[in-house]
């Protein structure tokens, strides 16, 4: 019974607690989160108004993104990418986001002032993007998006190849320029041509799409207003396979773009024979037909022996051989193939016009002037990565570019078409290139410092300074410049382009041009009196030094500092006194060595061991030096024997 009680009495007590209302067996958090997920309606009203204005903000924000002349990709987006990321990976960076379609875009037509032709074809504009930044065509679509009327993949070599080790690649933010040693860094011939022939076929996907849809809407307004399209998919729909060809049928051109070219620069690998034009014959071959035009690039100064090729011995037989294989891909095309080489601007004026005449004898189309420089002009403000090897680019570029731009048209005589490039970062730049004879011209480096709305702001530049001299950029181009820019390679940061017959007169202009800032920036008066080196006895196994004295003397003033003798390579000073000792040309005599050979043993014997130069008698008056040693005075060196000033 005990146990049916407490049966009972338990049964009762949990009648009595479901009883109870619900609210007192919550525990007190459950409350207050039953009582907080019930908010008042005004403030449900006030979240969602929030949550709306955000959207709507993101929403326009990507809008304006979308257009390339929005701010922050002048002055943001291009900032950070400086601060955040290195060269190299920078343009990775850049390349993914135009290659997956999330840059921004040029929304507004080319005005007409800018349409020139080019090769027989017109484009709306000609501002183009030089090789090197999509080197593996991946981004084509999304470059022509940004408003060039050219852009250039590559270079692309035969097999592919790493290129340098890392890194390769420097900025120079204060003169916003680029050092580069990329060394052809190319997934090869065959990667790059299954990427182009994708795109097109994606094209053509979308062409046929869209005829689809308008032959279902024939009589309508939309049919009507796009008949091209319409006679496009009826064109590429009758071709049971699709090929490259099939663009010549419909009449587009290989960069898909009304009135733009898609240009393909050819490379070679590091590990071919230096003077074959073998790699550029097959790039002709497997590359030519996805191509608008053709450049060979020879001028390269990260793979080694390239730039040689720009002899015209050298260049003009490769370039008839690179003609012929054009020829065999172009015969069966209704528009032509042009073909262009790509120079250097380090060369001298003798081998500019030699470069011109082989073009012309080879039958080629055009020049592109220049690639980058191995020089290192003065004047560069930036000082970390100066100093490393590769090729410089931007607007230290420009003075160089021009001159040689010049050159070539001067003679050529504007039988060449000539694309300038280099140093190019605004309108000022394009009118300086185009009155230099330059019909297009190519920009990349100021792409990485100005943002993507460049070409825009650029074209707007050009549009507004060419209507205010009524006039347009095929009018200008070879119109002439005012003054072309002095140039000065910098002979000692960098080996100057062997073979150059000017390359000493300008080591020696861009030494005298440094020595005078030097002297402006020390106060010190430019016209006072110049001292003369010590004089030299001449060995006679010194002809090649005599020889670079010739030339350095001819090259600062063209006169000789010596009077002529019995001896070629002798002179005679005016008498005069010197602190080098009369016994020291006896003991070099006796050493058989020059008096040079003898001055450095002595200097070096001085600093190991303080002393009298060798042969010297003490004589007992010592005489205090800066460094606290006690040396003999030298008596005056005699002036009857023949000497050369150095």
């Amino acid at each position: 019974m005990p146990t049916v009680a407490l049966s009972a009495a338990m049964r009762g007590r949990a009648a009595s607690l479901r009883a109870m209302p619900m609210t007192f067996v919550r525990p007190p958090c459950v409350r207050g989160m039953a009582s907080r997920s019930r908010p008042s309606a005004g403030r449900r009203v006030a979240s969602g108004a929030v949550t709306a204005a955000a959207v709507l903000a993101g929403a326009a924000f990507a809008v304006y993104c979308l257009d390339s002349r929005a701010g922050v990709h002048r002055w943001i987006f291009p900032k950070a990418m400086e601060l955040l990321t290195d060269p190299e990976t920078g343009a990775k960076f850049s390349i993914g986001v135009l290659e997956h379609g999330l840059a921004p875009r040029d929304c507004v037509a080319d005005d007409e002032v800018l349409r020139t032709e080019l090769f027989g074809r017109t484009l709306t504009n000609p501002i183009g993007l030089a090789a090197g930044f999509d080197k593996q065509a991946q981004a084509v679509d999304g470059l022509f998006d940004l408003g060039f009327g050219i852009v250039e993949i590559g270079s692309v070599t035969p097999e592919p190849q790493p290129g340098q080790p890392k890194p390769r690649m420097f900025r120079l933010p204060l003169d916003h320029a680029v050092i580069n040693r990329m060394g052809f860094n190319s997934e090869g011939h065959e990667a790059v041509r299954e990427r182009l022939d994708a795109r097109m076929q994606r094209w053509v996907q979308r062409v046929l799409g869209a005829g689809q849809g308008l032959i279902s809407n024939l009589g309508t307004e939309e049919a009507e207003e796009a008949p091209a399209k319409l006679r496009a998919a009826q064109l590429l729909a009758g071709y049971p396979v699709l090929d490259v060809s099939m663009l010549d049928a419909a009449g587009v051109p290989r960069s898909l773009k009304e009135d733009r070219l898609l240009s393909v620069n050819l490379g070679k690998n590091k590990t071919s024979r230096e003077d074959s034009p073998a790699d550029y014959v097959e790039g002709v071959r497997r590359l030519g037909p996805y191509a608008d035009m053709l450049v060979i690039n020879v001028s390269s100064p990260n793979t080694p022996g390239l730039r040689r090729l720009q002899r015209r011995s050298v260049l003009e037989g490769l370039l008839r051989d690179v003609v012929a294989a054009r020829n065999d891909v172009a015969q069966h095309r209704p528009t032509t193939l042009p073909l262009l080489v790509k120079v250097a601007p380090d060369l001298s004026d003798a081998e500019l016009e030699d470069i011109a005449d082989a073009a012309e004898a080879s039958h080629i189309d055009g020049v592109i002037v220049s690639n980058t420089t191995v020089s290192r002009p003065t004047g560069l403000l930036s000082r970390k990565h100066v100093e490393e090897v590769g090729g410089l680019s931007g607007p230290p570029l420009k003075p160089l570019a021009l001159h040689a731009l010049e050159v070539m048209y001067r003679r050529s005589g504007g039988r060449l078409t000539l694309i300038g490039s280099g140093g190019i970062a605004s309108a000022a730049d394009a009118l300086d290139f185009a009155r230099a004879g330059a019909s297009a011209v190519q920009l990349y480096t100021a792409l990485a410092y100005h943002g993507p709305g460049l070409p825009r702001r650029i074209k707007d530049d050009l549009v507004a300074t060419l209507r205010a001299q009524n006039t347009t950029w095929s009018q200008i181009v070879g119109t002439g410049l005012a003054e072309v820019p002095a140039y000065a390679p910098d002979a000692q940061r960098v080996g100057l382009y062997p073979g150059a017959p000017d390359a000493l007169e300008r080591s020696v202009a861009s030494v005298r041009h440094e020595l005078e800032q030097l002297r402006e920036t020390l106060g010190v008066q430019t016209h006072g009196e110049e001292r003369r080196a010590l004089p030299f006895a001449l060995h006679k196994g010194d002809e090649d030094y005599a020889t670079l004295l010739d030339e350095a003397h001819a090259a600062l003033d063209g006169e000789a500092h010596w009077a002529a003798t019995e001896t070629p390579h002798a002179g005679v000073l005016p008498a005069h006194d010197s602190a080098v000792p009369a016994d020291l040309l006896a003991f070099a005599q006796e050493r058989g060595s020059t008096q040079g050979e003898a001055l450095h043993e002595a200097v070096q014997q001085a600093v190991e061991v303080p002393q009298a130069a060798p042969g010297v008698q003490d004589s007992g008056k010592p005489d205090e030096t800066l460094g606290g040693l006690e040396a003999q005075r030298a008596a005056p060196l005699p002036a009857a024997e023949p000497t050369r000033v150095v």
